[in-house]
């Protein structure tokens, strides 16, 4: 099934609240073995979004899961306009009036619920109802036959457990096979390079994709393979696993990081900065010894374009050319250090 995102709000388009909960579905989605090509955010503007359901179907979607816009105010219309798309006519359900009534008494004490407030018990003809006990407004689902529509509430803790207790168990009976994955994290060799010795599997690939993912000092390889369980997956996986692992052995580390990697060799360092840059080096002081084989000085330099982090090792030496400020750029000055050290290590044997 081809799922597509639509996180309706226009607090998201100004940036005024992370989209979590987009990150949550396309997990969920991964889980269930849903292809999740596209993800859209939306603002409280009834054309747009609209528009927006429109465009998802038209490009291959067979369910758009929305987030927000159920609530009881004017501008919360995801539902109205998703069933106006499917052709549904909306209808006024008892039940769910009295669980509005009972809910909004319950956290505002009030004795009379506004009459906006039940707006919320309008749902499309045969929609199925995904409770939301976080909140006022249920989840639903509905269809027209062949599209479906899935809306869910906005406030992460709301969709959190609408997702875990009524939307997980209602789109298991389409769950296809799951997305698994493998990866290698690899050091000391380029992506191109990497993407130059994997070529023709890359480029051959059918059961298992193959993607490149370069960081600061790093390349993870990740395979993807969609099975029916793990076991049918690393079935699936062993002939190019075995061929990737003899091809880029020498460049290949176990560990999930290189923070992990340093760690497992143990070395015995000393460490003395000159300057106001700072490591957070919490993870580092496990290693720190007073009979260290390894002294680490960091020092920093001033230069036209800005700070340029200086480190020794014993006898080694290289830099960290920043903009502006060292701090600015703290992750790249970080990676750029522990991958020296890491190979510091390895060379010497510490």
């Amino acid at each position: 099934m081809n799922v597509e995102i639509m996180n309706v709000g226009t607090e998201l388009l100004l940036g005024e609240i992370v989209n979590t909960n987009a990150t949550l579905l396309q997990k969920v989605c991964k889980d269930l073995g849903f292809n999740v090509y596209y993800q859209s955010v939306v603002g409280d503007n009834p054309q747009r979004l609209y528009d927006c359901l429109k465009i998802a179907f038209e490009r291959g979607a067979d369910c758009v899961i929305t987030t927000g816009g159920l609530g009881p105010t004017t501008d919360d219309l995801t539902k109205e306009l998703s069933a106006k798309y499917l052709g549904l006519d909306m209808v006024y359900n008892e039940e769910e009036a009295r669980k509005v009534d009972i809910k909004c008494r319950y956290c505002t004490g009030v004795d009379q619920v506004p009459d906006n407030n039940f707006k919320q018990a309008y749902y499309p003809r045969d929609a199925y109802i995904l409770e939301n006990d976080m909140g006022t407004a249920n989840g639903c689902a509905m269809s027209d036959g062949q599209r479906m529509i899935i809306n869910l509430p906005g406030p992460p803790k709301e969709l959190q457990y609408v997702v875990e207790h009524s939307l997980i168990p209602y789109l298991t009976k389409w769950k296809q096979d799951t997305i698994y994955t493998y990866e290698y994290l690899t050091m000391f060799i380029g992506e191109s390079k990497i993407d130059e010795m994997l070529r023709d599997l890359i480029e051959g690939q059918k059961d298992v994709s193959i993607a490149l993912y370069a960081g600061e000092e790093t390349v993870r390889i990740r395979l993807a393979v969609k099975a029916s369980s793990q076991e049918v997956a690393d079935a699936l996986m062993k002939d190019v696993k075995m061929e990737i692992e003899h091809r880029m052995a020498e460049y290949i580390i176990q560990e999930k990081d290189l923070k992990a990697a340093v760690l497992k060799k143990q070395p015995k360092i000393s460490l003395t900065y000159h300057g106001d840059f700072r490591f957070h080096d919490e993870w580092l002081k496990p290693l720190m010894h007073e009979s260290a084989n390894i002294h680490i000085m960091v020092d920093t330099r001033q230069e036209s374009l800005g700070e340029v982090v200086c480190v020794s090792m014993n006898d080694d030496y290289f830099e960290i050319p920043t903009f502006v400020k060292a701090e600015y750029s703290y992750a790249k000055v970080e990676a750029r250090f522990v991958a020296k050290l890491y190979q510091y290590i390895v060379r010497h044997n510490q």
